[in-house]
């Protein structure tokens, strides 16, 4: 097993991403952007050869990706709604992702073999994730899978709709207090509105 560290704030900042392994040697190279419909991220080996992608098929509140391992389609992931949110399946490759988007924490495994864990790490000059992946073919899937996780992890922290102050029971829009009467009180107290 091999670990590979991601820088988070990179990430983010749609540039040029480069992944390192535990020796702070570059492996691979994550480009592209997100956003738009067909938009892709793009996973290279260092020597500039093409390895993975994941391109946007759908937007909206359940987007939906295709993987791409040496230009062969071989999964799709999309956020399902559920009961269970914490799972998430990539269909094709028959992997379960099993995590918490909120700490950054994730397994992948198939069947009962454990294939890659994703832990968000703190360090100065912003958040990097390390990614340890269990055989070098499965390294660029994982790197793929971790920038979707990461996006809609960052999606869940902020509010999907804008909050605007409205009228709330109990106050007037002027700032003043509404008289609120109980009605089953004062039946009991015999008094009469």
């Amino acid at each position: 097993m091999r670990t590979l560290y991601l820088n988070q704030a990179a990430l983010s900042a749609k540039a040029t991403t480069v992944i390192r392994d535990a020796d702070n040697d570059s492996r691979y190279l994550l480009v592209g952007k997100w956003g738009l419909r067909a938009d892709v991220l793009s996973v290279y080996t260092i020597d500039g050869a093409l390895e993975a992608e994941v391109k946007q098929e759908t937007l909206g509140l359940l987007p939906k990706f295709r993987l791409l391992y040496h230009r062969q389609i071989v999964g799709h992931v999309s956020k399902t709604l559920g009961v269970i949110r914490e799972v998430l399946f990539v269909r094709g490759l028959n992997w379960v992702i099993m995590g918490n988007i909120s700490s950054g924490h994730f397994s992948i495994t198939h069947g009962r073999d454990s294939i890659a864990s994703i832990d968000r790490v703190s360090q100065s000059g912003g958040g990097t994730i390390a990614l340890t992946v269990d055989q070098p073919d499965h390294e660029a899937l994982v790197i793929c899978l971790a920038s979707i996780l990461d996006r809609w992890g960052k999606k869940s922290q902020g509010s999907a709709l804008p909050v605007r102050p409205t009228w709330a029971p109990g106050t007037l829009p002027s700032g003043g207090i509404t008289p609120i009467v109980d009605r089953t009180k004062a039946q009991r107290d015999g008094l009469k509105e």
